[in-house]
């Protein structure tokens, strides 16, 4: 079985698109067809987006805990209190990074990214990835009549280790291995 990736530029992603419309007017763009059994893999920061999971620093009020945190580490304070209050559980911290539990991961700040962003706001997570995917499923389905699989993808550190490694935070359409 041979696997294939090819990435797709798409415009820029705001709050409220219809991602699928982006993702396929995207493939058409660049000459591609979906089949199916394809796979697309989708940022998990895109689907934040498109949902909303965008929080503006100046409407977080930071705990006085998330204060020392945060001058322990040196990270935003008003950043630690978001990680604080998404994270399942926090293992330890080392500088600019907590340890935490997220969604049963084991991920740094609780998967809460300032990239890519202005410099103001905050990307969550997508709140269920989960059904995230599905519902993107669904919706190309209805659209092209292809079955596809989704797999919303993040990021993360392993720890001890250099570098990052990708995460499916949520899958649809096929059986994961």
């Amino acid at each position: 079985m041979l696997m294939i990736l090819i990435p797709i530029r798409t415009r820029l992603i705001k709050e409220g698109d219809d991602l699928p419309n982006i993702i396929l007017s995207s493939l058409r763009k660049n000459k591609l067809k979906l089949k199916n059994r394809d796979i697309l893999l989708i940022a998990s920061k895109v689907v934040s987006v498109v949902e909303g999971r965008i929080v503006k620093l100046k409407d977080v009020t930071p705990s006085l805990k998330a204060k020392e945190i945060a001058k322990e580490i040196d990270l935003d304070e008003r950043q630690v209190e978001l990680i604080l209050n998404h994270s399942e559980k926090i293992y330890g911290k080392v500088h600019k990074a907590l340890l935490t539990l997220k969604n049963g991961f084991l991920i740094a700040n609780a998967g809460i990214d300032k990239s890519n962003c202005k410099p103001d706001e905050i990307i969550l997570w997508p709140k269920n990835p989960q059904e995230s995917a599905e519902k993107l499923r669904k919706e190309i389905f209805k659209r092209t009549k292809k079955r596809v699989g989704i797999v919303i993808v993040d990021s993360r550190t392993t720890p001890l280790r250099w570098g990052t490694i990708g995460l499916a935070l949520g899958f649809a359409g096929f059986h994961p291995i």
